[in-house]
């Protein structure tokens, strides 16, 4: 009974979040970096924080973006939000830091070895600290030869909930700007943590916030 509760909340929201996209003018950005990528012969590891994922996932959805892979917790709250990403042309990887995450590295590892599969993760979710990327996954796309490129969305008139990541849901009739960075360099990057991920990511936040400004 929980589940079906579960699946009709999801869709439910899922019909506000269409609207108030819908309902903004977009500009997007960089595009061109991720079309590159993906006719490349390298997988994607596509980047953003918890606070902006909704701005990724609705564009990619409506992109109907083939290969697209995301992690998605076993929680059962986290449900509402598997539901959401499988009606937007997801595949999941089932699991998180606390439970299941050896399927995650093997089934990451698993999809990275097709170089057209892009995973598209919240270096900082679920729990954060926010804006700190996980060494994890860094490492295993590293080791996957995979293309890092950030994905950051913001708009001009916006809600941002009071939760751990201050998470940003945009106002109607404002204008939302999307951009893909170019491939991050990471082949001097000797270390197995997510320091210089961390850099790159908000370094590309800021230039996005600077341009809605």
């Amino acid at each position: 009974m929980k589940k079906i509760s579960l699946y009709i909340i999801s869709f439910f929201l899922q019909g506000i979040l269409c609207v108030l996209f819908k309902t903004n003018k977009w500009k997007i950005v960089g595009e061109e970096n991720f079309k590159k990528a993906v006719t490349s012969d390298r997988p994607i590891f596509l980047c953003t924080w918890h606070s902006r994922f909704l701005y990724a996932v609705y564009f990619l959805k409506i992109r109907k973006t083939p290969n697209l892979w995301a992690i998605s917790s076993t929680h059962q709250d986290s449900q509402i939000m598997a539901y959401f990403l499988k009606r937007s042309y997801f595949n999941l990887i089932r699991g998180s830091s606390t439970r299941g995450w050896d399927n995650v590295i093997k089934t990451m590892f698993k999809v990275f070895q097709n170089s057209s599969s892009i995973i598209a993760i919240t270096n900082d979710g679920p729990k954060g600290p926010p804006y700190i990327a996980k060494d994890g996954s860094y490492k295993i796309a590293k080791r996957a030869n995979a293309q890092i490129i950030s994905i950051f969305g913001g708009s001009t008139k916006f809600w941002e909930i009071k939760s751990w990541d201050k998470l940003r849901l945009p106002k109607p009739f404002g204008t939302i700007y999307l951009e893909f960075s170019s491939p991050m360099d990471y082949s001097d990057d000797t270390s197995d943590n997510a320091d210089m991920l961390t850099s790159f990511l908000n370094s590309h936040l800021s230039a996005l916030e600077n341009k809605i400004k």
